[in-house]
């Protein structure tokens, strides 16, 4: 037995030298700046710095940030700081492993404002939600936008606020672009839209005159479809029916159109009764006095001439989310009419706002009012089937 101990003994010497492998202590760690909030700061503003180190031969154990200006600033992997002085700084990280080397120092830079000093606009956020979508359907815009300066949104959208929303529906793929712009500079970011393309198809219907017409305020009930006031300044809602029976059960509605840009503008409506406000209103086939509305709800389809900007009815037709709602919920409910109600803001308002700036008025005996009808409104109703 000890002779063959022996022999095993000296095959290993001869082979390999049965001797373990060297760890090189020496070998130094890597460390990387994993995130860092802003990239340009107010002076006093909170910034966070995040990073890790790699060991190939141990642990990382110790971490340590550095301001070129402040000095050492956290011995933490991820910290938060709001002490950065004004001016441009570059921050210094490094990790030590647990042999005590430390890493090389990796850096990023930070320019931290003074107070009331200029600079660029930040976009904190833009983004399209859903980012892909079917060809007919909605998708939102959302941005968020720091400093003073413009906002533009290309293409289609122009000037916005500093912060919101707005629904689209590109028919193609789309890359929208934002810019923000101020003396310092522009800023710009990207959202893309991918859209993807189904057999479409279209009703274009015109309202049925028979169930059409107008309530006055007075009750008094026309067949005829006016908005506005009559010369005795007494309000009319104009109210419109359409036969959407040709639409299959099933079918999802992408757009719905409502064009009345023919209809025959009486005297000068606007912008004397403010806005023109559409909505979803099923009053069956026969119009009713008790159908006229004295208030103004909130959850209107359209409103037209915001601002009181308007003079005349637009070229283009009425659309937006609430009309694919409003139809798709008659549709699912085996209705065959989708019905309307058209009125000025003025209803509302006009009891319950001084006049004496003469904003809301026009003081003349003179009819007021959209002939609405005599423009044969028209509904055009995109769709596909499953």
């Amino acid at each position: 037995m000890k002779k063959v101990a022996i022999a095993i003994l000296s095959i290993c010497v001869m082979l390999t030298g049965c001797t373990r492998a060297t760890i090189d202590t020496k070998q130094p760690p890597l460390a990387y700046i994993d995130y860092v909030s802003s990239s340009q700061i107010w002076a006093g503003e909170t910034i966070k710095f995040e990073g890790h180190g790699i060991s190939s031969t141990g642990q990382i154990v110790a971490y340590n940030w550095r301001s070129n200006v402040n000095g050492d600033l956290s011995q933490l992997a991820t910290f938060e700081t709001s002490s950065l002085t004004a001016g441009p700084h570059t921050i210094w990280f490094k990790v030590q492993d647990n042999y005590g080397n430390w890493s090389s120092e990796v850096g990023t830079n930070v320019n931290v404002l003074a107070q009331g000093g200029p600079m660029k606009m930040t976009i904190q956020n833009f983004s399209v939600s859903p980012p892909a979508i079917t060809e007919g359907e909605w998708t939102t815009i959302t941005w968020d936008v720091s400093g003073n300066g413009r906002v533009k949104i290309e293409p289609d959208v122009g000037e916005v606020a500093l912060s919101g929303s707005r629904s689209v529906r590109p028919a193609r793929d789309t890359t929208y672009t934002i810019f923000a712009t101020n003396e310092e500079g522009v800023t710009t970011a990207t959202a893309r839209v991918m859209v993807s393309t189904v057999p479409l198809y279209t009703l274009t219907t015109y309202s049925v005159a028979a169930e059409d017409g107008t309530v006055r305020k007075d009750k008094v009930v026309l067949d005829e479809v006016m908005v506005g006031e009559t010369d005795m300044q007494v309000q009319m809602q104009g109210f419109l029916s359409f036969d959407i029976s040709a639409i299959p059960s099933g079918a999802i509605i992408k757009s719905v159109e409502l064009d009345l840009s023919k209809a025959n503008i009486i005297n000068y409506p606007f912008p004397w009764q403010g806005s023109l406000l559409l909505y979803n209103q099923q009053f069956g086939s026969t119009l009713r006095p008790s159908d006229y509305m004295t208030i103004v709800p909130a959850n209107y389809l359209f409103s037209w001439s915001y601002n009181y900007s308007a003079t005349m009815m637009p070229d283009k037709p009425f659309t937006s989310p609430e009309f694919v709602n409003t139809l798709q919920r008659q549709l699912d409910q085996g209705s065959n009419r989708y019905q309307i109600r058209i009125q000025f803001e003025k209803y509302y308002y006009y009891s319950r706002v001084d006049y004496t700036d003469k904003k809301y008025q026009n003081l003349t005996t003179n009819a007021n009012y959209i002939d609405i009808g005599s423009g044969k409104p028209k509904l055009t109703v995109k769709y596909i089937l499953p």
